[in-house]
């Protein structure tokens, strides 16, 4: 199938891109969908486009995982009238929605492409342009089997997506994975190699639900008190962001203990790195044994991001802590 016969879908959920400036800052205000329309009749003449805009639009700052089900509800009901779907998003937790989504529509072959700005489309600086045809390209494209983010050139995996800037139009990177392609001119080059493996979302998929999640940073002043005082009552899942490749302080028996209270309760008790790269190998190194001791399992080289994205889905799901180990062991292996 060609671009010129497919039919796509903007999804606009709120954001910088689609802000005016007011008297009390920068809101939304501009007329998107005309602004898209241009765009689609100069860049992609023939393409038959949609726009669904969420009502009330969300700031990205505020979006929770019901504002993740709302995009995916408009998903739903379009998917069987429309080929490709372009979500614009703001910034700040446009990495944790295309994880989310990511999760949710694993294994369908979606075509689904997130992106943004870092300036307004109303702006001659404004990056939106560039951003927005990218990611209209990259949704049109036959290659493109799933759910991914185009930001400043490049089309990055949903779960490796982490956003490394506030100004900069280079302003995400892939962690711990290679780009799925890059736009060289008007082309996509995609890169060789294989997307990294997830589970299959389920056929009868829940819809997201607000998870009890607990994200703790290790550092040196972090008193056990302290962290106990988070873990109780314990928490449905707890996201540890330990140091190097997951080790913790040998010497602070309150504060693994306290996880292990947390794991005994229910709680799944996952570790990541505060690393930009390189991921999590609990056991390499003796001060990492204790988290697994405590019953804690590795978070591999998912993002922070993605694993309260994927996390908050498997809640969702209905699974319960064994599972949900389970599952991830597998993902991250």
């Amino acid at each position: 199938m060609t671009s010129a016969t497919r039919r796509l879908l903007f999804i606009y959920t709120g954001g910088t891109l689609g802000m005016v400036q007011t008297d009390a800052g920068w809101a939304p205000g501009a007329d998107l969908e005309a602004w898209l329309d241009d765009q689609m009749a100069e860049q992609f003449p023939g393409v038959a486009h949609d726009f669904v805009a969420l009502d009330p639009l969300v700031d990205s700052s505020s979006a929770t995982p019901l504002t993740w089900q709302r995009i995916l509800d408009v998903i739903d009901a379009h998917h069987d009238s429309h080929d490709a779907f372009v979500v614009l998003h703001g910034t700040d937790t446009l990495a944790f929605t295309a994880a989310a989504l990511t999760f949710a529509l694993s294994g369908t072959g979606i075509p689904v492409v997130l992106t943004g700005s870092q300036r307004s489309i109303v702006r001659k600086d404004s990056d939106a342009p560039d951003n927005v045809r990218g990611a209209i390209r990259s949704a049109l494209d036959d290659r493109l089997n799933g759910v991914a983010l185009f930001f400043d050139d490049r089309l990055l995996e949903g779960q490796h997506a982490s956003k490394i800037s506030t100004t900069d139009d280079h302003a995400f990177e892939s962690m711990d994975a290679a780009p799925l392609a890059l736009r060289v001119g008007k082309d996509l080059v995609f890169t060789p190699g294989e997307r990294s493996p997830l589970p299959s979302a389920p056929a009868e998929r829940q819809p997201f639900r607000e998870a009890d999640i607990v994200v703790i940073q290790l550092h040196p002043a972090l008193s056990s008190a302290r962290v106990d005082a988070m873990l109780t009552p314990a928490p449905e899942a707890v996201i540890v962001r330990a140091y190097g490749s997951g080790n913790a302080p040998e010497d602070d028996p309150q504060l693994l203990s306290a996880l292990a209270g947390a794991s005994a309760a229910g709680s799944v008790v996952v570790v990541t790195t505060q690393c930009a790269h390189g991921g999590v190998d609990l056991g390499h190194y003796a001060s990492s044994q204790p988290l697994l001791d405590a019953g804690a399992v590795a978070g591999g080289t998912l993002t922070t991001e993605a694993l309260v994205a994927g996390l908050t889905f498997l809640l969702s799901q209905g699974l319960d802590a064994d599972q949900i180990r389970t599952t991830l062991g597998a993902a991250t292996a």
